[in-house]
């Protein structure tokens, strides 16, 4: 008798503990459907970017519709944490010849840029701990000379013979609390003279992302771009620029749309801090 309880026993605590098991295996399931899916070797996304900078005419008159640009873009993930990113700029809106004499060009060129995720940081004592997103870039192009100068606010002026060109940096996102991100990419750049000198740039794009569920996103941008021999002055074509965006996700497409200001300086790109408004619209399909 008393070996047949010990029998019973055993059995109703096995059955227990599969049934248990049973119940958390659903919710366990659910919550790994919900979190979003990791990108993987051959997964892509591809997509453009109209903008609309300001920027002069023929008789130097500063207008939205003078320019219109079209960025077409494109990445591939070659493993997790290596991707290649197309880039293709176009000025398919720009004047046949400016004040200077220049005739800007349609096509600005190529860049191909390449990404190796890092590793994340550990903990550090005495240092606030975040979840830090970093990865190394290479970028290399062949476009118009001065061409890399140029922000993704500025007006496309593409003038001058095709060049070739390097630029290396990091990306950086800190997840600052579950709302809320900071990104940072800053690069230093190269690129060969032809008709013009050769140039040399520092670049520090910024953003303050707020996270308003999973498929909204708003944006405070702020930049930092750099003239020719690294010098920030206005007068050198440094600019400063600041803006906001806004992103909405619908199923595969990613929509982006910004506007702000393509440089708080004066300089000889802009005359007047109005003359740099710009505009911009992203639309991305992502696999």
């Amino acid at each position: 008798m008393r070996i047949d309880r010990i029998v019973l026993s055993l059995v109703l605590c096995s059955a227990g503990v599969a049934a248990a098991d049973d119940t958390t295996t659903p919710s366990t399931t659910e919550e790994a459907k919900a979190q979003p899916k990791e990108p993987e070797a051959g997964d892509f996304d591809a997509g453009g970017q109209v903008r609309l900078p300001n920027g002069p005419d023929e008789m130097g008159k500063y207008a939205t519709y003078n320019w219109i640009a079209v960025d077409a873009r494109g990445k591939y993930y070659l493993t997790k944490d290596i991707t290649v990113d197309g880039y293709a700029p176009l000025a398919i809106v720009h004047p046949d010849t400016l004040m200077d004499g220049s005739q800007p060009k349609m096509f600005g060129g190529l860049q191909a840029q390449f990404e190796a995720k890092l590793p994340k940081l550990g903990d550090m004592p005495m240092v606030p701990h975040y979840d830090i997103d970093m990865g190394l870039k290479l970028d290399v192009t062949y476009m118009h000379e001065r061409a890399m100068l140029l922000s993704e606010k500025d007006f496309p002026l593409f003038i001058g013979d095709y060049t070739p060109g390097i630029a290396g940096g990091l990306r950086m996102k800190i997840k600052l609390s579950s709302l809320v991100d900071f990104s940072l990419t800053p690069k230093v750049l190269y690129q060969g003279g032809g008709k013009l000198a050769a140039i040399d740039a520092v670049q520090v794009p910024t953003s303050l992302i707020l996270k308003l569920g999973d498929l909204v996103k708003v944006a405070a941008d702020v930049g930092v771009y750099t003239g020719d021999d690294f010098k920030f002055g206005g007068d050198s074509g440094g600019r400063v620029a600041l803006g906001a965006s806004l992103d909405v996700k619908i199923g595969p497409i990613l929509t982006h749309v910004g506007g702000g200001l393509a440089s708080l300086m004066t300089g000889p790109a802009y005359p007047t801090v109005r003359d740099s408004v710009y505009l911009d619209l992203n639309v991305k399909y992502a696999k």
